[in-house]
């Protein structure tokens, strides 16, 4: 991802998290879904997945996922999935809360965290199912 502007970078990172996702069997709703200054980097519907494993865990019941996503370079000494402090935990959770009502939507929701590492030479994807709980 070199050479890229930051908002290039984040791009091709939610790209490839959509691809991960989409492979996995969720159903895409939304992309960088805004509600005033909140946003969600992806919405999603599908089964729960799991992290060990990467596959479904039920394919029968159906979850709502919000999914943050989170990019770094492979010189970053934090794992991108542990940028997600509280304060944009709170945020998520606002933004997933007006989501559900302008929608309707009727289903459980999870949130999850896809982090993706590059290097020169390769992309790691690494996810976190439910990664944190609102206190709705």
């Amino acid at each position: 991802m070199e050479g890229k502007t930051t908002v290039d970078k984040g791009k091709s990172a939610e790209d490839l998290a959509v691809s991960w996702l989409k492979e996995r069997g969720l159903d895409i709703l939304e992309r960088n879904w805004r509600c005033h200054h909140l946003e969600i980097d992806i919405i999603a519907e599908g089964p729960m997945l799991s992290a060990q494993t990467s596959h479904t865990v039920n394919n029968s019941q159906r979850f709502l996922h919000i999914v943050e996503v989170r990019s770094r370079a492979d010189n970053s000494p934090v794992e991108p999935d542990l940028t997600v402090d509280d304060k944009k935990q709170k945020r998520l959770v606002n933004a997933a809360d007006a989501y559900i009502r302008s929608h309707r939507i009727h289903l459980e929701a999870v949130f999850d965290i896809i982090g993706i590492q590059t290097s020169e030479s390769e992309t790691t994807i690494s996810f976190r199912p439910d990664a944190f709980r609102p206190g709705w």
